[in-house]
């Protein structure tokens, strides 16, 4: 590479970001890394809420699937990590009824669980292509009947729209097809928590690059494609506080609900087939709250995972609660606290965003209501804010109602002569979509289409 080369500007220091980052500067490409956050990892955060190095938990993405297959686990398997198995079913998980103030006893419980697996596996009802419904809540309801027990009616809406964040009512019919979109669904043979989080995966990440090429608390505005493609400087992107980085591309790795909100102006503008798929993919809302106890007072099994759902009243996608303890410790073999993530999918994700508090003495009191006679108050408490943070505007991508299939192609597609890159976990072309390893193969993606351009250019 010449000293004359000019950089390749990344915006957004997430996973996918870094992804391209590190296999840019593998193969000698200089790059600059610009994230508006003041820190790294973008909606992989991990959280030590109590600051004693023993309560670290996720505020973004929770598990690994499928982790014997996952690029992510296999970087997190090199450096020594620790993973501990994630079960969620019958076996692991307690379900509790407001409206009655009881707990399910376990055969209603595994039934719920049948059903909701079997309707959800490859040979389920909700599989095959249709066009018969507007929406995936009404393929729900055609499954459930027309008096469906709450419990069943609870975990349908809970794993839909807690997984994906878009309501069911604004979810394509064929969002579980196998064959309609270019993303892909995941087996599901294994979940798995990291010990320490997905912040290993980061920090792995960022020690590839040098502290000179990492620009945090940088806002990007506008990106500017030079008209002269003999510019020595083509691209040119501006930040909030007046800063000009130039550089020879630039990889857009921002979430989907930043390029929906509009905050980036592109000069030219992007292409009008681009800025119709941004507003027809779906970008979801789900928010947590974390806490750490002194003590595991819901556990029946002092040593052993146990996860409990509170079904509302009305039914809504919240009131679960994972028991993230096992993977709390900074890394292998370390000490870890009794900790607890309380789940919110739509439309309540959205205040939680906005009133953490409130949010929190929420899942507190629905603590102390199942559990009163054990009940303590936690030792550490924190909120996410995805849907209210102008670095995220959400939590990750889904086929809404007005999704195409091919949608997720053309947003990873080039504009501006191949100037201005997309990556992301919107990008879902051959992986999950809305997941780590899938924002690690956009950034890849893109990071190598310029290798391959500047090897031509030589």
């Amino acid at each position: 590479m010449t000293q004359k080369q000019k950089p390749v500007i990344i915006i957004g220091g997430g996973i996918s970001g870094l992804s391209a980052a590190k296999r840019l500067k593998e193969a000698d490409v200089p790059i600059i890394l610009l994230e508006g956050r003041d820190r790294l990892g973008g909606r992989a955060h991990t959280l030590d809420i109590a600051g004693n190095q023993a309560s670290w938990v996720e505020l973004g993405p929770f598990w690994i699937e499928d982790h014997l297959t996952n690029p992510a686990y296999h970087l997190l398997r090199d450096i020594g990590a620790e993973v501990h198995q994630h079960d969620i079913g019958a076996s692991t998980v307690r379900i509790y009824d407001q409206r009655s103030a009881r707990w399910l006893g376990w055969t209603t419980t595994l039934w719920a669980f049948i059903k909701l697996g079997w309707s959800f596996s490859r040979f389920g009802k909700l599989r095959p292509n249709t066009s018969t419904f507007n929406n995936l809540g009404e393929r729900i309801d055609v499954v459930l009947g027309k008096r469906p027990k709450r419990e069943h009616l609870y975990l349908f809406k809970i794993f839909s729209e807690s997984l994906n964040g878009g309501s069911t009512c604004d979810t394509h019919q064929n969002q579980l097809s196998d064959d309609l979109w270019e993303f892909t669904n995941h087996d599901e043979k294994s979940q798995v928590l990291i010990s320490g989080g997905f912040r290993l995966l980061v920090e792995l990440l960022r020690d590839s690059l040098s502290a000179d090429e990492v620009m945090l608390s940088q806002t990007v505005s506008r990106i500017s494609i030079q008209q002269d493609t003999s510019a020595q400087a083509p691209v040119q992107v501006a930040t909030a506080d007046g800063k000009i980085f130039e550089g020879s591309h630039v990889i857009v790795t921002v979430p989907l609900g930043v390029l929906k909100a509009g905050t980036i102006t592109f000069d030219p503008p992007l292409p009008t087939s681009k800025q119709d798929v941004i507003e027809r993919i779906g970008f979801g809302s789900v928010e947590k709250v974390v806490m750490t106890f002194k003590n595991s007072f819901w556990r029946r099994n002092p040593k052993k995972q146990d996860h409990f759902f509170s079904i509302p009243d009305p039914i809504a996608s919240h009131g679960s609660f994972f028991d993230v303890s096992m993977s709390s410790g900074a890394g292998p073999g370390s000490p870890t606290s009794p900790c607890l993530a309380s789940v919110f999918g739509p439309p309540k994700a959205a205040w939680v965003a906005e009133n953490p508090e409130a949010a929190v003495e929420e899942a507190l009191s629905e603590l102390q209501m199942m559990f009163p006679d054990t009940f303590e108050p936690p030792v550490a408490t924190a909120a996410s804010n995805w849907t209210t943070s102008p670095f995220s505007g959400g939590c990750y991508p889904y086929t809404s109602v007005d999704t195409q299939p091919g949608d997720f192609i053309r947003f990873a597609e080039p504009t501006h002569h191949g100037r201005v890159l997309f990556a992301g976990d919107t990008c879902a072309v051959g992986v999950g979509l809305g997941y780590v390893e899938g924002a690690m193969a956009a950034g890849e993606r893109a990071a190598d289409t310029i290798i391959a351009t500047v090897a031509d250019s030589q």
